[in-house]
């Protein structure tokens, strides 16, 4: 066990000197264009991204063992001691008021963490926008310029409770493993709910929550939502937008999906998911590489479908929370 630890300390050393040198060369790489050293600039981000990538594979690592919650308390206590200045100089006020703003956020997640199985939206907004001029966050909707350091709301980064791609690639999966996720689910799903009375399947464990037939209802939707979108792209050479009028998360309500009966809501979510595998399973690998916008933002098909992917795989384990037996 001592060993163990000894080596994850390591780890965890090593991880910290990764990420941190990929910052100092993002910084340097600003400072080089600025002096007019643009291949110079060019190097230096590229060893930024090798550093963060492999800092991010390493933490991957490190933290298979760790609970997530874990690691957001480990945040929180980060967060409650007072920023260091420099040369023992008083830190910044914008500093001293990004961080308090930041641990304020992570606090409630913390505490609603205590009452629920995931952060409730009661507590913290479904969306959080992040300055990238100083790291302010915002929650609801997006400042038109951050109250810190007035960056406009361009610079601000949205982040919600689902993704179809981010700058690290988070979760990201090959074109065999989206489609492998993607058969699957279905299956997995009605042998979740197999034994499940039918009363606790339509029952919400809190007011603000799904009930399992819900969450069902809303993958189903989702899967819609993703063959639509694969089909706008794969329609043309130009680079569609293939945003929903209405938001992934409320697409199946009022459509009467809980009084649904549960064998006519499975029934319909496999012959859904059978038309996204049948037009995945034909993509070739340019298809894959094909984009649309999702919010401006470019997303390609490969985005989408390693969105759907994990978030079968995220919902299927809300699944398994609620009709534990």
């Amino acid at each position: 066990m001592q060993q163990q630890e000894q080596v994850r300390d390591r780890v965890a050393e090593e991880l910290s000197e990764r990420a941190s040198s990929g910052v100092l060369a993002l910084a340097a790489a600003e400072q080089a264009v600025l002096r007019g050293q643009f291949n110079l600039a060019k190097v230096l981000r590229a060893m930024a991204h090798t550093q963060r990538t492999l800092a991010l594979e390493m933490a991957r690592r490190l933290t298979r063992d760790l609970d997530p919650a874990g690691v957001l308390l480990a945040l929180n206590v980060e967060l409650e001691r007072p920023p260091s200045g420099e040369a023992g100089q008083r830190p910044d006020a914008s500093v001293v008021q990004v961080r308090q703003g930041a641990h304020d956020i992570v606090r409630r997640a913390v505490a609603s963490l205590a009452a629920n199985s995931d952060v409730s939206e009661r507590d913290v907004d479904q969306s959080l926008w992040g300055c990238y001029g100083c790291g302010y966050l915002a929650e609801g909707e997006r400042p038109d310029a951050c109250p810190v350091c007035g960056a406009l709301g361009a610079e601000f980064e949205w982040f919600g409770p689902f993704y179809s791609s981010t700058p690290e690639h988070l979760g990201r999966l090959a074109p065999a493993e989206i489609v492998t996720v993607l058969e699957a689910t279905p299956e997995h799903i009605a042998s979740l709910l197999a034994d499940s009375d039918d009363r606790a399947l339509r029952c919400r464990a809190q007011p603000d929550e799904w009930s399992p037939v819900e969450i069902v209802a809303h993958i189903m939707e989702a899967d819609l939502l993703f063959g639509r979108r694969l089909r706008a792209i794969l329609a043309t050479r130009d680079v569609p937008a293939v945003d929903s009028p209405i938001p992934p998360w409320k697409l199946h309500e009022g459509k009467g999906y809980d009084a649904m009966p549960l064998d006519e809501l499975l029934a319909r979510l496999r012959a859904a998911r059978a038309d996204s595998v049948g037009l995945v399973r034909g993509l070739t690998v340019a298809d894959w590489m094909r984009q649309g916008t999702i919010r401006g933002g470019r997303t390609s098909i490969l985005d989408l479908g390693t969105w759907l992917a994990n978030h079968d795989r995220g919902h299927l384990a809300q699944l398994r929370r609620l009709c534990a037996h």
